[in-house]
């Protein structure tokens, strides 16, 4: 769903996994190179070489070591990484005007006015009344998306006792995937490195007859035929990616979803209030 390395084959695990193998020379290259992997494509061989305080020969004994074919090729490698959304290999270890709270705040108003601007309520009423009247509704997020995913999930549970969050620990996708049916609907959260299960798993549900809602950003590459598809916007000035549009969105879409529900999700939210209180917990 987008441009992804092998984490066996990233930058880092080769300089990790060679690292016992390699001369004085080289090791001090690798320190070097250890501490902020990002800015390598920043330099030529010759000022990788005198950064670190080595010779042109050792930079390509030393990346030949590593298993690439020629520095041009580690550069372009780190690169990919970076699109991808590795953290380690957005770090530059310089500290940037930037990073001030007013420039975040900036930044983040202005994915959230992307976002929003890019959606209608009309859409979004739609997914809330697909949501509401469905059989099952399951909600989908593979490394960082699930948290989103939870997130999501945990607002609608209020009215859709349907709501299903996976994967769930220990178990794999599979026994899922084959259960979902016409009269489903799948929420898909596919944002950077996600991973390939995301669009075979839409592609599964579409293919079954199930309604499908992806939200990714800008980044993702072909994310499956989904019913509905939603950008957001995730744009950050450091290493981390800038999320408030997906919760922004995610509130909103909740929020819709529980104004939508009636009379039957106001009796279900008005018994977990009861049930809340005999339970002696807080709401």
């Amino acid at each position: 769903m987008s441009t992804t390395i092998s984490a066996k084959d990233s930058l880092v695990a080769r300089i990790t996994r060679h690292r016992d193998d390699l001369s004085p020379t080289e090791r001090r290259l690798a320190e070097f190179l250890i501490d902020f992997p990002g800015n390598l494509p920043a330099y030529t061989a010759t000022e990788l070489a005198t950064a670190a305080r080595v010779s042109n020969a050792a930079v390509t004994r030393f990346f030949h070591r590593l298993g690439y074919e020629s520095y041009n090729d580690a550069r372009r490698q780190v690169r990919l990484e970076q699109k991808a959304g590795s953290p380690l290999m957005l770090l530059s270890g310089e500290s940037h005007a930037s990073d001030t709270l007013r420039a975040h705040l900036e930044l983040s108003v202005q994915n959230l006015s992307e976002t929003y601007g890019g959606l209608s309520e009309e859409m979004i009423d739609r997914i809330a009344r697909a949501m509401l009247a469905a059989k099952r509704v399951w909600f989908v997020g593979f490394r960082n998306n699930q948290s989103f995913a939870a997130y999501l999930r945990w607002q609608v549970f209020r009215v859709i006792e349907t709501s299903i969050l996976l994967p769930v620990a220990g178990e794999t996708i599979a026994e899922y995937a084959v259960t979902l049916n016409k009269g489903d609907v799948l929420i898909v959260f596919a944002l950077r490195r996600s991973t390939p299960a995301s669009s075979h798993l839409i592609t599964r549900a579409v293919e079954a007859g199930a309604q499908v809602l992806c939200v990714v950003d800008s980044a993702t590459e072909n994310p499956g035929p989904a019913t509905w598809l939603i950008t957001c916007q995730a744009r950050a000035a450091g290493p981390l990616d800038n999320h408030v549009a997906v919760i922004g969105l995610s509130h909103f879409l909740a929020t819709r979803v529980l104004e939508l529900s009636g009379r039957e999700g106001r009796r279900r939210m008005a018994a977990i209030e009861a049930a809340h209180d005999a339970f002696d917990e807080e709401p």
